[in-house]
């Protein structure tokens, strides 16, 4: 089996090489998915985070109150480091658990936007990077989630530079043209791993 690692910053078009991959019927492991599905109401990682950080946390439902609980990361880095801690460890279970279930399986992926940052690239073979230029970048984030520049800019400060992810990326897709272009990128990358 070939582990995929992919990654890209925001409105990079990672989404878009991830749905091309599992319209090839290759197995994709959504790591924001994820954390929607661990962080859900009574699960063994909400209980943990209730724990650590109190039950003003939830919503009246009993949900995670995402907004009120990224208020408090985003202001305090111990709390930050806190809650990905708690919620990476989850995610890696099922990460883990992906790739054992599929472990009979050719290729499978990774998309995790935060993938370098995290060290996933040691559970991974080859780390594909979808790559656009941070001007680019910004355009599309802005004109796809209506945030403003400021926040755009804000989040892709977050994360590792893109000159620090091309470096680590074995597989650079350069997403500025068409998609057809892309595919064919991702065609020829797919290509290059059969023996």
């Amino acid at each position: 089996m070939t582990v995929i690692g992919l990654t890209g910053g925001i409105a990079s078009g990672k989404s878009t090489v991830s749905a091309y991959l599992q319209q090839k019927g290759i197995p994709v492991f959504d790591a924001d998915g994820a954390v929607w599905e661990v962080e859900k109401a009574g699960s063994p990682c909400l209980e943990a985070l209730v724990c650590s950080f109190g039950p003003d946390i939830l919503t009246s439902a009993g949900e995670l109150d995402r907004k009120k609980m990224a208020e408090r990361a985003f202001h305090d880095p111990a709390v930050l480091r806190q809650l990905n801690a708690i919620v990476h460890s989850a995610i890696e279970k099922k990460r883990d658990a992906f790739l054992e279930a599929h472990r009979k399986d050719p290729v499978v992926v990774l998309d995790a936007p935060l993938l370098l940052e995290c060290g996933w690239e040691k559970t991974a073979d080859t780390v594909w990077l979808v790559y656009l230029p941070k001007e680019e970048q910004i355009r599309r984030a802005m004109l796809r989630s209506g945030m403003t520049r400021e926040e755009v800019e804000d989040r892709i400060g977050k994360q590792l530079s893109l000159e620090e992810k091309k470096k680590r990326a074995q597989v650079i897709l350069d997403n500025r043209g068409t998609l057809e272009e892309l595919y064919a990128q991702v065609d020829q990358a797919l290509a290059a791993l059969q023996p």
